[in-house]
């Protein structure tokens, strides 16, 4: 007669799979995305309205990155003029505060910025430009703008600037501030400290394969009974 045993440590490693799925071990990403547009921003457009200019121009590069710095069209998808870039950061908030946010774009056609919330959907917060900005890569030049905004600790948002340009492709770049701080480039390293640590999932598989040990010991301790059984059978 055969004997089918029940195997704990497969069930508990199936839990653990499933679990780490449901979970995002992305607390922070980083997406630049590229399309050819001759879209010019309008008075009475917001971030909706901009979003679905972007999304009408044809693809031309979508690029993971690790932070926003010199930024160039020009590298990423090869073109200098008549495309829009949407540069878009993914975050669990840790450090909850005043979080500032400034910008050195070209953007000949306007643009927007703007903050999500990634549960809901819903634009907590933007600021939209109409006129031609070019920073002339001076942090000093008045183009660069300013965003600001209180960030919560444990809610996730989508941090969007979305740039229309016309032609000359300069590089865009982001810092931010924490709390009146200085300014750091917006990027991992730095962004790290504010964020949901990764350290939360290792901590999750260490719990998992404890578990399993614990699981699989007692497995050794009871196998005599179980071969005892079979024998009697």
């Amino acid at each position: 007669m055969r004997i089918l045993r029940f195997r704990p440590h497969v069930t508990l490693l199936s839990a653990i799979a499933s679990l780490l799925l449901a979970v995002d071990a992305h607390a922070l990403s980083f997406q630049a995305d590229f399309v050819a547009s001759t879209y010019q921003v309008t008075a009475g457009d917001g971030y909706a309205e901009l979003a679905a200019a972007f999304d009408a121009g044809t693809p031309l590069a979508s690029v993971a990155m690790t932070g926003f710095e010199n930024v160039s069209a020009q590298v990423e998808a090869g073109v200098s003029g008549n495309y829009a870039i949407r540069l878009v950061v993914e975050l669990s908030v840790d450090a909850a505060g005043l979080y500032e946010f400034q910008v050195g774009a070209d953007w000949g056609r306007g643009g927007v910025a703007a903050v999500i919330d990634t549960a809901t959907g819903a634009v907590l917060d933007e600021v939209v430009r109409l006129d031609d900005v070019w920073w002339a890569n001076d942090w000093n030049d008045p183009d660069v703008f300013t965003t600001q905004i209180a960030l919560a600790a444990g809610t996730s948002y989508t941090l969007v600037w979305l740039g229309f340009e016309g032609c000359c492709g300069g590089a865009t770049t982001i810092r931010f501030s924490f709390e009146g701080g200085p300014f750091q480039i917006l990027n991992e390293p730095n962004l790290e400290p504010f964020v949901v640590p990764e350290a939360g999932m290792a901590a999750l598989i260490g719990l998992g394969l404890s578990s399993l040990a614990v699981r699989q010991r007692s497995a050794k301790t009871a196998s005599p009974c179980v071969r005892g059984d079979r024998r009697a059978l």
